[in-house]
């Protein structure tokens, strides 16, 4: 699914987006003539779900959202996602998932958790029966050599998303077009 496209720092969407029931709902949602709240909140789904999202670096998904809405000035702070917006998130996902995209979720997975790790680690730390450091430095100091490794890895695989999404925008340029949501 290619339905948001990211132009200069305004979310667009294409026009079929609003054929399809959760973002309809957003836009039917939104009773104001300028539909200003239905814009930003099809911007939220495109923050929070599209892996070409500026936001997705930030894995804990809490903290995206906050800093998504705090960004899109959603409910000045306070903004509790309505469940028509939950639910066009995960219709997103999952109708924009291939194996690409799955691979992406999941090695990003394994980042946060290695990043939790390290963040729990403390080489001080020791066993109180034997007085020997709980994490061997050896050991930690190898994993953190081998993480520009992983970090490339996590790029390049976002960049071939990237590059397929842009085919897919090509493609559906060519064959209907993506215009600007305040053109609707």
């Amino acid at each position: 699914m290619n339905i948001f496209e990211l132009k200069g720092y305004v979310v667009t969407f294409s026009p079929q987006a609003l054929m399809l029931k959760p973002f309809k709902e957003i836009w039917n949602n939104d009773l104001s003539k300028d539909k200003a709240e239905a814009v930003k909140e099809l911007s939220y789904v495109y923050y929070m779900a599209d892996e070409r999202s500026d936001f997705m670096y930030i894995l804990n998904e809490e903290e995206r959202h906050e800093e998504v809405i705090r960004s899109l000035e959603l409910g000045h702070g306070a903004w509790i996602i309505p469940d028509y917006v939950k639910e066009a998130i995960e219709y997103y996902i999952n109708m924009s998932e291939t194996t690409s995209t799955r691979m992406l979720r999941s090695t990003r997975g394994v980042v946060e958790k290695i990043s939790s790790f390290f963040d729990a680690v403390d080489v001080n730390e020791r066993d109180p029966r034997t007085n020997k450091p709980i994490f061997n430095v050896d050991r930690i100091v190898a994993s953190v050599e081998k993480i520009p490794k992983l970090v490339k890895s996590l790029n390049e695989i976002e960049q071939e998303i990237v590059k397929e999404k842009e085919l897919k925008n090509s493609f559906s340029k060519n064959n209907g077009g993506v215009f600007d949501s305040d053109g609707i």
